[in-house]
């Protein structure tokens, strides 16, 4: 899955930390947001807490740590929930604001929180509030700095761009409020370019304020990850795969180039060169359990589940608080067909841990599955259940919930999981075998012939249909008489002997067929032959024997040309 195809994920990897002049120890605070940028998130959580301790009172800290919690969700957002971050974001900016109430920053973090929650009139309140802290006729009072100033502006500019909220209206003017003061700042040129890309989606004009932003810096890998991404966005992937290339070599140490030049590989079908990627991504952060959480996610979304299980366990070694990597652990152990046990241990342990509100469709499937596997039917069906409330497009669970009542022998129950699906227009060759196999069972066997019809139509190579069909035909003319199953058994011997040894028992029952039909038909020649078939294949075959022996008595003088 290419992170680009989440468009608030492209502009969290892509909208960039502004740098300006602090009054607590500028390099301290720029590690700790380098950090950040590079999804380094454990050094930078250490970072962060360190400055809080000798600079609780600077609103800055406290803004870009909100930031810090922000980036985590945008960077996984299928493991870090947006709630969860936003309350820890919050509770930073807030802090931010009783410790240093004229710092527009914070208002402008809350400003944020609102619009990724569509709440656009405490969005702009939060905004208002910010800009009423600036040097204003109102407000000659403030010591803001100009440079500062610029930033605000392009920090509520960036807020809107990243909700996606459109608001062209709000974002331009803003930026061009601040044009002249930073027309040699090459973050401006991103966030500028970032507005015609995901407000108008203008690539012409994003390419233009990008290359600006290079030329500005022709050293920054943000600026050509930025071209990256967007080129991976035109389906471009041959140009994304340069300016990825063109990153590493800018600053070999920006982790995130690695992590998109791997999902490129990815999204290519170049499993190794993906994995050797993101493992340079992982190799960045020493000793980040982070890291190593985003390696196990990507191991499992490249099918590497044996991998994927390895890094997780050693994770949850260390730390046990990344409760969804149960989650992939279970789903890995049942993608990697083995220690099915181990799966359904690790899925209920997520449940234990997960809030019902936190758990997706998915959870209900695996928990489903696992349970199949560990031979608990019953449980299973009502997970299957809960996974197709949540998600009717989970239809082929219906499957699932057939087979699971077929184990239980619930036969009427499984024919109505079979139907269902049907119903949906849904249901594939196997759906239809089992479903005519299943009415086979209850005896309905003109039902079952009617599946099976279906089976044969649309799998006409298929035995196993044949051979139901021909069992159906002989069922409902259990004495042979008209001899509805003849073709249909024929059908399965045609079809058996490309390869007569592995289909030896369908062989079988077609000629003990063939012998009874001919037998009671009266045809004792056609009779003969069957039997002599089946000896041929089976030489101590009981049957074929004693059939043999009757034909003898019954029809001593019993002369048969060679053809037959």
């Amino acid at each position: 899955m290419l992170r680009i195809s989440n468009k608030k994920t492209v502009l969290i990897l892509g909208l960039s930390i502004i740098f300006c002049s602090f009054t607590l120890k500028a390099q301290d605070l720029q590690t700790a947001i380098n950090l950040t940028e590079s999804e380094q998130f454990e050094s930078a959580k250490t970072a962060f807490e360190n400055l809080l301790k000798t600079n609780s009172q600077n609103g800055d800290v406290y803004y870009y740590y909100g930031e810090y919690h922000l980036k985590k969700h945008f960077t996984d957002t299928a493991s870090v929930s947006v709630k969860d971050v936003s309350e820890q974001a919050t509770a930073n900016f807030k802090n931010g604001i009783q410790n240093d109430p004229t710092n527009p920053l914070n208002y402008v973090g809350l400003g944020k929180i609102a619009l990724l929650f569509n709440d656009a009139i405490n969005a702009k309140m939060n905004f208002d509030k910010a800009v009423s802290l600036l040097p204003s006729r109102t407000n000659k009072t403030s010591k803001v700095t100009p440079e500062r100033q610029s930033l605000t502006y392009m920090r509520i500019a960036e807020a809107y761009i990243r909700a996606e909220s459109k608001d062209t209206i709000m974002v331009f003017p803003l930026m061009k409020k601040i044009e002249d003061n930073e027309n040699k700042n090459p973050e401006y040129f991103l966030i500028l370019g970032d507005a015609y890309l995901f407000l108008l989606n203008d690539g012409s004009n994003a390419i233009l304020n990008y290359k600006k932003a290079q030329e500005l810096d022709a050293k920054s890998a943000k600026a050509k990850m930025r071209l990256g991404q967007l080129w991976v966005r035109a389906k471009k992937y041959t140009d994304a795969l340069g300016f990825y290339k063109e990153a590493i070599k800018a600053d070999s140490t920006f982790a995130p180039a690695y992590r998109e030049l791997a999902e490129l590989y990815y999204l290519a079908g170049q499993y190794d060169n993906a994995k050797n990627n993101y493992k340079k991504y992982l190799d960045l952060s020493p000793g980040n359990l982070y890291a190593k959480v985003r390696y196990a996610s990507f191991l499992f979304l490249a099918k590497d589940y044996n991998e994927a299980i390895n890094e997780i366990n050693e994770v949850l070694e260390k730390d046990q608080s990344y409760t969804y990597l149960y989650r992939l652990l279970a789903y890995s152990y049942f993608e990697s067909n083995s220690q099915f046990d181990k799966g359904l241990n690790a899925i209920e342990k997520f449940y234990k841990e997960t809030k019902s509100d936190k758990l997706i469709p998915s959870d209900y499937k695996y928990y489903g599955l696992l349970l199949a596997k560990n031979k608990k039917d019953s449980m299973a069906v009502i997970y299957y259940k809960k996974a197709i409330e949540m998600d009717s497009t989970f239809y082929d669970l219906y499957t699932n919930i057939a087979i699971s009542y077929l184990k239980q022998k619930k036969y009427n129950e499984s024919i109505n999981a079979f139907n269902k699906k049907i119903s949906l227009h849904k249901a594939g060759i196997g759906d239809y075998l089992n479903l005519g196999t299943t009415y086979y069972t209850v005896k309905q066997y003109g039902k079952a012939d009617t599946a099976l019809d279906y089976v044969i139509k649309n799998k006409p190579d298929l035995l196993q249909g044949w051979l139901w069909k021909a069992r159906t035909n002989s069922s409902i003319d259990s004495t042979s008489k008209e001899g509805r199953a003849k073709p249909f058994y024929e059908k399965v011997v045609e079809i058996a002997k490309v390869d007569s040894v592995k289909n030896s028992k369908e062989i079988l029952e077609s000629y003990d067929y063939f012998s009874y039909y001919y037998f009671k038909s009266k045809d004792y020649c056609g009779a003969k032959k069957y039997y002599e078939k089946i000896l041929a294949i089976e030489p101590k075959n009981e049957k074929a024997t004693n059939g043999i022996a009757i034909l003898k008595r019954s029809v001593p003088n019993l002369r048969c040309e060679e053809k037959q």
